[in-house]
């Protein structure tokens, strides 16, 4: 038995599912709509992590059409960006196997709450997790710093696990005490997740599992 103020909290892009496709496609349109042209749509990939916000200022966007573009995004993924998205494999039979196990399972993501919502009914991972906390689809998004913090108290642990694919994910287990894991099939650059410091590196999720079991 584990302990219960012990928790699991995952990020999703990058680490539950790989939702690139869609992602990037309805940057590059939205960049496109505010006069920035994109020459190699797969460069993109290395700006996904942190909030929608700090990632279209990243890009180039004005401060001053940083909301207009946010609204702009994510009318575009609405339309045709959310479900162009595949689990990573392995992930899903973990979660289950999590589970079974009575371990307690949080999100913490800088995803949209209403975008996280509908996906994770779709994908059927709804039913996985205690508890999901995403950034606010009104206002300009919550540092992962936050989201880890909230799910942690929703779920009323003090110590556990953080895992996600980039350096956000590993700073904002650390700011909480958490043992960190940072994926390796996600979004980082190479040798993010180490600078960061995270605890663990895995490349997949055998090795994920092993780790979990161990702690």
């Amino acid at each position: 038995m584990h302990a219960q103020d012990s928790a699991i909290i995952f990020d999703l892009d990058g680490t539950v599912w790989d939702s690139a496709p869609g992602i990037i496609s309805c940057l590059a349109e939205t960049l496109e709509v505010f006069g920035i042209d994109v020459d190699d749509r797969a460069s993109l990939s290395s700006y996904l992590g942190p909030p929608l916000n700090t990632m279209l200022s990243m890009l180039g966007i004005a401060d001053e059409a940083v909301d207009d573009a946010r609204v702009e995004y994510r009318r575009r993924y609405r339309d045709h960006g959310e479900f162009e998205c595949t689990v990573y494999p392995g992930v899903e039979a973990l979660l289950h196997r999590l589970r079974a196990a009575d371990r307690r399972l949080g999100v913490a993501t800088s995803k949209g709450d209403e975008i996280v919502a509908r996906m994770l009914e779709h994908f059927g991972l709804a039913e996985l997790f205690d508890t999901v906390h995403a950034a606010s689809m009104t206002a300009a998004g919550h540092g992962k710093v936050d989201l880890v913090g909230a799910a942690l108290r929703e779920l009323g642990a003090s110590r556990g696990v953080m895992i996600g694919d980039r350096r956000y994910d590993i700073e904002g287990g650390r700011h909480h005490g958490l043992q960190t894991i940072g994926v390796s099939w996600g979004y980082a650059d190479p040798g993010e997740l180490e600078a960061a410091g995270a605890d663990h590196i895995v490349a997949n999720t055998d090795e994920l599992a092993a780790v979990l079991s161990a702690g």
